[in-house]
């Protein structure tokens, strides 16, 4: 099933496109063939991806003030997904089968002998990408695959983070097997969305050796489409195969929608972005050596049986990486415009006009999210809506742009700690003002005039104030992101301005912080509840324990849920759990040997299966995917029904191992505090309890389980990843507020290295 309205519109829409990238291969596949992709060294091929946001508490989408002011802002309700990202994916090895000695042997070592080898390389070109960030941070992927499964074993991101090279990486160890995390999840911004090995052409369904569903449905004789799951978020993905291409040519799931390009597609992109330099691909990375440090990424998302037995599992972020407690900066309130702590700011002078004008837009923007695309009136209420951004831009425009020409011809003084325009009859104390006009000043000051500094609260007035909404609408995506990703300001700092200092308080700072993180890269698992139609309990309890389990216990960082499984969006840092654990395994069922699993030695232990059985057994099942029933055994030669019924009752294909209930007590990090708040010791935080039930398997794989309050869980989860200083936006959604600007503000030991 899914779960997004984009995704049913899109299977709709490519129910009749066909290949893309390469030309179809003369032989069609046949119903019930696995399903395959075809590569060669050197082949070369484009992805373009868009990623949903669903983080952010607002469903409007920011428009901008030229935009606004010029008539052609077009207002979104509801799903917010980025541009294309154009991915470049070369082969650049293919058919290699490693010797012994080399890094990359173990990989391609099986039970039937060593497997071929390929290694595709994934980067951005300049000529083809406008995204200043994504061009800047210049990441390189490189994804090793198995040949004879295409499925990926390795998984190696470069990326650069504010001019310095980072790498991570992630190996497989769990390599016969259909089902693959690598290949079945998103660790990086790279597509590498893949259906497990075993898939079919045609029409079809199987269940993998961890229970989870594979459904194959024919488009038509060269095309299938594949249902599947993803193995770290849990939601369902669906993944395109055509004949003879060399990657599915459509993906998508909750959080992203990918499609292959045509070489057309790509000459006319080119051709748009003439004006852009390209990226010179000489930098050759050594994806062998970072393999060699690899995360096991299947060692690390199973559970230590020894560990669940004892009852109680505790981990825990290092103190120096605890995210910050601090204020949600609430739109209905607007503080970070209007400043907190009843603060005069000179952006009063409009308030009073600019109340009105966005109480109606508030009120025209719930009916517009809650009316059918269709329905009779809506581009009624859309046109209405639209005016009404038009006459609030002209009242920001006026004003803001009038204060800068005015402090440019004197009019507006600053002198004496103050800002004050004499003809105006208005003076407001420059310490006293709200985070966004301290900035601004600072900004003019510093002679960055062009844009208009003083629009950082125009901007914000517009896109992210909303006296009549929701009053749950704020910012705590931005704020989670930066307790995350920066230190805590513990102190007020007074920065040059005039003949004079301005004091940024600590308040200020979290607040230009919690903004400027708005839109940080991220990634994320599960996907956000918009009502009855979507899965309320999509992020899966088996999705939940390896997510904490990896990032909170393994890698050792902070990570953020959506504490509230219902519409709201509420967004907190968790940097800390503590698991009990009861188990509740059926001693029956733990005795008996998983068929799909089990390695031959284990296969041997069972009365009536003898060595060259059991070794029978484990390579049918490398060559054909698990088996879909028990009795398929009898169509392995050497074994006949009389033997399979010797043992027959010795073996289960249920991946469940053994049981446990689990109440996990996870502590997260407040953003129930006043805006000045400082943490102790320890941050401002609370506890959340989620119950549930975990099923392992034999090597202690998770393979499922249920929430115990079907309501009562978190949504949604991600992890920020970084945020550039470059002097565009960057992570900030407000484009008057590049993070770079703040970082010359603020000074950079307020990032974590």
């Amino acid at each position: 099933m899914f779960h997004s309205p984009r995704t049913l519109t899109t299977i709709a829409i490519l129910a009749s496109l066909s290949g893309c990238a390469k030309e179809e291969t003369s032989s069609l596949p046949l119903d019930g063939d696995a399903v395959t992709m075809e590569w060669d060294k050197g082949d070369t091929f484009h992805l373009a991806a868009s990623y949903r946001r669903t983080n952010a508490k607002t469903e409007e989408g920011a428009v901008s003030l030229d935009d606004v002011a010029a008539g052609i802002a077009v207002p979104t309700f509801g799903e917010d997904w980025s541009s294309d990202l154009i991915w470049t994916y070369q082969v650049v090895e293919s058919d290699f089968v490693p010797s012994p000695g080399d890094e990359l042997y173990r990989f391609a070592e099986t039970t039937n002998g060593v497997a071929a080898l390929a290694v595709i390389k994934a980067r951005l070109e300049g000529s083809l990408n406008s995204d200043a960030v994504m061009l800047e941070s210049d990441p390189v992927i490189y994804m090793v695959f198995r040949e004879d499964r295409d499925r990926m074993v390795g998984l190696i991101s470069f990326i650069n983070v504010d001019g310095e090279r980072e790498e991570s990486a992630y190996g497989a160890s769990e390599l016969d097997r259909s089902w693959s995390t690598l290949s079945q999840s998103m660790l990086t911004d790279a597509p590498t969305y893949l259906a497990p090995f075993s898939a079919k052409w045609g029409n079809d369904e199987r269940v993998l050796e961890n229970g989870s569903a594979v459904t194959s449905v024919k488009v038509d004789e060269a095309t299938t489409d594949v249902f599947y799951t993803d193995e770290m978020g849990g939601g369902t993905v669906v993944s395109r195969y055509e004949a003879g291409q060399p990657w599915p040519t459509w993906t998508t799931s909750g959080n992203v929608d990918v499609r292959m390009l045509s070489m057309d597609d790509v000459d006319a992109l080119r051709m748009d972005m003439a004006g852009f330099a390209p990226l010179p691909d000489d930098e050759d990375f050594d994806y062998r050596k970072a393999l060699q440090t690899a995360i096991d990424i299947d060692s690390a998302l199973s559970v230590e049986l020894e560990e669940l037995a004892s009852g109680t599992i505790e981990a825990s972020v290092e103190q120096a990486y605890k995210p910050w407690a601090g204020d949600w900066w609430s739109l209905k309130k607007g503080n970070l415009v209007w400043g907190y702590d009843d603060r005069r700011t000179f952006s009063d002078e409009i308030k009073e006009e600019v109340d009105p004008i966005k109480k109606d837009m508030d009120g025209l923007s719930k009916e517009l999210r809650e009316m059918d695309e269709d329905a009779e009136n809506r581009e009624e209420k859309v046109e209405e809506y639209r005016e009404k951004q038009k006459e609030l831009v002209t009242i920001i425009k006026d004003f803001y742009n009038g204060l800068l020409a005015d402090l440019d011809g004197g009019k507006v003084v600053i002198a004496d700690g103050k800002i004050s325009n004499a003809e105006a009859g208005w003076e407001y104390d420059v310490n006293e003002l709200s985070p966004m006009d301290k900035f601004a000043l600072v900004q003019y000051d510093d002679g960055n005039t062009h844009p208009n500094p003083f629009l950082i609260s125009g901007w914000e007035i517009l896109n992210s104030y909303n006296p009549a909404g929701e009053s749950w609408w704020g910012h705590c995506n931005g704020w989670a992101a930066a307790a995350i990703l920066t230190n805590e300001p513990r102190e007020a700092i007074e920065v040059d301005l005039g003949d004079g200092k301005v004091s940024f308080t600590t308040a200020d700072l979290k607040g230009l912080l919690t903004e400027s993180h708005y839109s940080t890269r991220s990634q994320f698992y599960g996907e956000r509840y918009n009502g009855e139609e979507d899965d309320l309990s999509d992020l899966t309890p088996k999705a939940f324990h390896q997510l904490v389990s990896f990032f909170i216990d393994e890698l050792g960082v902070p990570m953020v849920f959506d504490t509230t499984a219902k519409e709201a969006v509420w967004n907190f840092p968790a940097y800390a759990y503590k698991m009990d654990i009861t188990e509740t395994t059926d001693p029956n069922e733990a005795t008996k040997v998983n068929v799909n699993t089990s390695d031959a030695d284990t296969l041997a232990t069972v009365d009536g299966i003898d060595a060259e059985m059991a070794a029978s057994i484990v390579e049918y099942r490398y060559n054909n995917g698990p088996f879909q029933a028990l009795a398929d055994i009898i169509l392995i030669d050497g074994i006949n029904e009389e033997a399979y019924n010797g043992f027959e009752t010795a073996l289960t294909l249920n991946p469940t191992h053994r049981t446990f209930d689990v109440t996990a007590r996870v502590t997260l990090t407040t953003d129930g505090v006043d805006e000045d708040h400082i943490d102790g010791d320890e941050p401002r935080n609370f506890t959340d309890t989620w119950k549930y039930s975990l099923e392992l398997d034999a090597n202690g794989l998770v393979v499922g389980g249920e929430w115990k309050n079907e309501s009562k869980h978190p949504d949604f989860a991600w992890i920020p990843y970084y945020n550039t200083s470059r002097r565009e936006t960057g992570g900030s959604e407000n484009p008057f507020l590049s993070y770079g600007s703040l970082l010359e503000v603020v000074g950079e030991d307020i990032e974590r290295r």
